[in-house]
């Protein structure tokens, strides 16, 4: 597959709504900042050399591996050639209709962006997807059969996330605090930068969380905020048609010079560099 067919497949991700999308992937590709504000995206390499940034953190493409990529992540890649993979994209209305049991229709991070996937499930999500493609083949498709392989696809992928979540217990068990508190700043950061807020919900003082924070986490409390506030205005300078004016207030900035003045000082940039 050349670059060609690749990228005319990005408009069409874009826009999925309800629907389920396939595409097999082989050969050399490269895009630079895409964002899929309706999508998850799961690219399953069988071989793989290359890049793969999702919200501008690198991550090797290597054999036997699973990217993940939620709604609004931006990401862009390099893949050199030899590759071979599959690509499912599926619409989050999708993932809450007929995954509702899935750990994906309640995840609001994240939390494990690339799976190296052990070759014996490797083989069995080769072969799902190898049957996926052929039913697209098909006319007319069979809609119900592709939603059962998705979903056998999907119990493939929690299995290994479940053995990857293990290297994190420990961190769990210690600090349920810090994991509500990343969750509370997921959903509430347009609305409110202040440790205050959040330490209220979580019923702990400010103080405590932000010792909390750093002794877990290494950062402070409202720097971790900070980071999530950048982040979303990174991906939307970098990755939608949005004004600086229309993404300042979406992200709680009452004018472009306080969002401006904010992001220079967070990032040592003024937002219309971003978009150079």
């Amino acid at each position: 597959m050349n670059n060609k067919f690749i990228e005319k497949d990005f408009e069409f991700e874009a826009q999925i709504k309800d629907h389920i999308a396939y595409v097999p992937l082989a050969g050399e590709s490269e895009i630079s900042g895409f964002r899929a504000p309706d999508s998850y995206v799961f690219i399953f390499f069988e071989k793989a050399f290359g890049s793969h940034f999702i919200d501008f953190v690198e991550y090797e493409e290597k054999d036997n591996q699973v990217h993940i990529s939620f709604p609004g992540q931006l990401h862009s890649w390099k893949t050199e050639k030899g590759a071979k993979g599959h690509k499912l994209i599926l619409s989050k209305e999708f993932i809450e209709m007929k995954l509702y049991n899935s750990r994906f229709s309640s995840l609001l991070l994240n939390k494990f962006p690339v799976l190296d996937i052990p070759v014996k499930i490797s083989k069995k999500l080769s072969r799902e997807f190898k049957m996926i493609q052929e039913e697209f083949g098909e006319e007319p498709v069979n809609w119900d059969v592709i939603s059962s392989r998705v979903k056998i696809i999907f119990s493939l992928i929690n299995k290994c996330i479940d053995e990857a979540e293990q290297d994190t217990l420990v961190m769990n068990r210690r600090s349920p605090i810090i994991l509500n508190f990343i969750e509370l700043i997921e959903v509430n950061f347009t609305e409110s930068k202040a440790v205050a807020y959040y330490a209220d919900k979580l019923a702990v003082t400010p103080n405590y969380l932000n010792i909390l924070t750093k002794s877990t986490l290494g950062v402070t409390a409202k720097e971790l905020i900070d980071a999530r506030i950048v982040l979303e205005a990174k991906r939307l300078l970098k990755g939608s048609d949005q004004t600086v004016k229309e993404i300042a207030f979406n992200l709680g900035f009452y004018s472009i010079a306080s969002f401006s003045s904010y992001l220079q000082g967070k990032t040592g940039l003024y937002p219309t560099k971003f978009r150079e």
